[in-house]
């Protein structure tokens, strides 16, 4: 549990602008923190976004969230968090995410949530848990590139209405030459996204794992793999018509050529979320996903 007194804390802003709710929700809460006091910074695209004024909302770019907070409150769905992770970076600045519209498998609080959560914050009264992060590696213009997921890492044909094949390896073993769409390398929280629209299994988020699931594969034999986090994953796109796209959480695109290596692995550092006693990762699958529910009766 994290006991860092109100006065000494640090709240970063950010938030999702295309949210109608934004314009509403955050400004009622930085008027509910300058009540108690709270210390808080404004992302400045999210100042300029609800015109604050300068004098009483400090601003605080983008790239230093996660060296100017000791917290960071993202307002938005799960995209945002996933932006707030890679602004926040390797820092160790928790994120506590504030859902507006979609399934939110990541956002902790909903806005009629968030006074009480807020509360605690202020009292020290959290606890954070460690998500696991991938980085993937690349030769582009003669430099090494490092690319980080707290999701997932994809790599696909785009528009071709052709297939790819994508070479395989783990720990440089040969695993298998993937014939399909593309192919999906996630971490445990990002099981429940775009892998398991994949037909990925979902893990639990806390895991330390690297699942490997192809998209459309173009065989029935073709299967999701889990394999253990300290492992690497090297992918070689072997055949496409066209340039393959490697996304990372589906935010940040890298056009690869033909035959290049990319790999993945485990980054060496974790994203820490925000989170509350009393709600469980199987409570949110129950909620998010309706299990238990008859769908026929509806």
């Amino acid at each position: 549990m994290n006991r860092k007194p109100a006065t000494d804390m640090v709240l970063g802003i950010t938030a999702n602008l295309e949210k109608r709710e934004v314009k509403e929700v955050v400004p009622r809460t930085l008027a509910w923190l300058k009540q108690r006091g709270a210390r808080f910074r404004v992302e400045e695209s999210l100042a300029e976004h609800l015109k604050l004024p300068a004098e009483g909302y400090p601003r605080v770019a983008r790239g230093a969230l996660g060296k100017d907070c000791d917290l960071v409150l993202s307002f938005g769905g799960d995209g945002t968090i996933l932006s707030t992770a890679r602004a926040v970076g390797s820092s160790q600045v928790p994120i506590l995410g504030i859902k507006m519209g979609g399934m939110g498998f990541l956002a902790e609080l909903a806005p009629e949530e968030l006074h009480a959560g807020l509360d605690d914050i202020l009292q020290g009264r959290f606890h954070t848990v460690d998500r696991m992060v991938l980085e993937a590696r690349l030769d582009q213009d003669g430099q090494s590139l490092a690319l980080h997921a707290l999701n997932d890492f994809v790599l696909e044909k785009g528009t071709v209405s052709r297939v790819i094949r994508i070479k395989t390896y783990i720990d440089d073993e040969f695993l298998n030459t993937y014939i399909g769409d593309g192919l999906i390398i996630s971490t445990p929280t990002g099981s429940t996204a775009y892998s398991l629209a994949a037909g990925g299994p979902i893990l639990l988020p806390t895991m330390q794992a690297i699942i490997i699931s192809p998209i459309s594969p173009h065989s029935l034999a073709a299967r999701p793999v889990v394999i253990p986090g300290d492992k690497q994953v090297k992918a070689v796109v072997e055949a496409a018509q066209k340039n393959v796209l490697l996304s990372a959480d589906g935010q940040v695109e890298k056009e690869l050529r033909p035959l290049q290596v990319v790999t993945f692995r485990r980054a060496d550092y974790s994203i820490k979320l925000v989170s509350y006693t009393g709600r469980s990762f199987y409570d949110v699958l129950r909620a998010k996903l309706n299990w238990g529910e008859d769908i026929r009766e509806k």
